[in-house]
């Protein structure tokens, strides 16, 4: 069974803010990042546990395609994998929105 995927609001704001802070130095690379970070989310329709779970987040995994980490969670009963949250591994997992401006 394929699943179908379904982003977050968060998870959409993630990725228009990693693809856009990489466009600021090259537009090419942002274009062909976000083109690859796709394409690797969108196995998760075919092999949804490719993704190691997350300790602290029950029901919650992470893929990582460096340096980005994708956080999603499966919904069996709907077939839908939904994509929570994107982050740069670099990242502290709470830290402050007054901190670090990198995605």
């Amino acid at each position: 069974m394929d699943f179908r995927l379904r982003y977050t609001q968060k998870a959409l704001k993630d990725l228009v803010e990693i693809i856009g802070y990489i466009a600021e130095d090259d537009p090419n690379a942002a274009s062909q990042f976000g083109g690859t970070l796709l394409d690797h989310i969108e196995l998760l329709t075919r092999f949804p546990r490719m993704g190691s779970l997350v300790d602290q987040r029950p029901g919650v995994r992470k893929l990582s395609h460096s340096p980005i980490l994708v956080y999603y969670r499966i919904r069996e009963s709907q077939g839908v994998i939904e994509v929570l949250h994107l982050r740069h591994a670099a990242r502290q997992p709470h830290a402050s929105k007054s901190g670090s401006t990198r995605p």
